[in-house]
């Protein structure tokens, strides 16, 4: 698979918000330079995000293009984005089965930045399945 994957420029960076909305993802304080996205023949493919917040570093935001999916892009973006981040990351998801093999575990005791995440999800991301946290530390 040629991938490629870079902070994406601001025309990238609009299409990726669109995204964002479109698959109803996290969409508060967005910040380009966040962002790692991934390309294929010149073709944004998929994107997420390291979010920083005053306490710990979130993996946010993640998504693959509809048409592209089950291709290992997120795979790929989510490897990236471990590689890039600081000693702990947090995430919140409906899928711990899919972050698992990455290293990331369940844990019910989180930072507040993660509290407030998991209550926005509850509250405006609503699905049907349970939202949980999820850390590692490389």
């Amino acid at each position: 698979m040629n991938l490629l994957l870079k902070t994406p420029n601001e025309k990238e960076f609009q299409q990726i918000c669109g995204y964002i909305r479109e698959f109803e993802l996290d969409n508060r304080n967005l910040q380009q330079q966040e962002f790692t996205a991934a390309y294929r023949d010149d073709e944004l493919v998929g994107f997420g995000r390291l979010r920083l917040h005053a306490d710990c570093t979130e993996l946010c935001s993640l998504g693959v293009v509809t048409d592209h999916r089950k291709q290992g892009i997120g795979k790929a973006i989510v490897a990236e984005l471990i590689r890039r981040a600081p000693a702990m990351l947090y995430l919140v998801c409906i899928i711990p089965d899919y972050f698992q093999p990455f290293g990331l575990v369940v844990v019910q005791n989180y930072p507040a930045s993660i509290k407030n995440k998991l209550q926005y999800c509850t509250q405006e991301l609503v699905v049907p399945e349970l939202y949980t946290a999820m850390l590692l530390q490389k």
